[in-house]
């Protein structure tokens, strides 16, 4: 899995308490608040929320000799993950930036995050 500071011009960058409760097993970010946040603060809150929603496919997702078997949709790809839930709150360079880290750190497949079936 990719480290945060990858993803945030070589910072490792916690976020506030108004961010959102980043202790839940799916961070959503306060909209107002990321809004006003920094590039920075938006790429991690970015990162965040796509981490624990999403996953590399070859972490959990079954596969055979054609490839992987999404069985809870997707493959998801990085720019519509992105795009979708941060358009219009963060600037779109900023999500255009991720994106391309992203897909150069770790590709453009994900594969749904299915919740702890004991924690959340």
């Amino acid at each position: 899995m990719i480290e945060t500071d990858q993803l945030t011009d070589g910072q490792l960058i916690d976020l506030p308490p108004e961010a959102g409760d980043v202790y839940k097993p799916r961070f959503e970010p306060d909209n107002d608040w990321l809004a006003g946040a920094s590039r920075v603060q938006q790429k991690t809150a970015m990162w965040r929320w796509l981490a624990t929603n999403y996953e590399e496919p070859d972490i959990a997702t079954p596969h055979d000799a054609e490839g992987y078997l999404f069985l809870d949709g997707g493959p998801f790809f990085t720019s519509t993950l992105l795009k979708e839930r941060f358009e219009g709150l963060v600037p779109e360079d900023v999500v255009d930036e991720m994106i391309r880290s992203v897909q150069t750190e770790v590709g453009d497949e994900w594969a749904a995050k299915p919740l702890d079936r004991f924690g959340g």
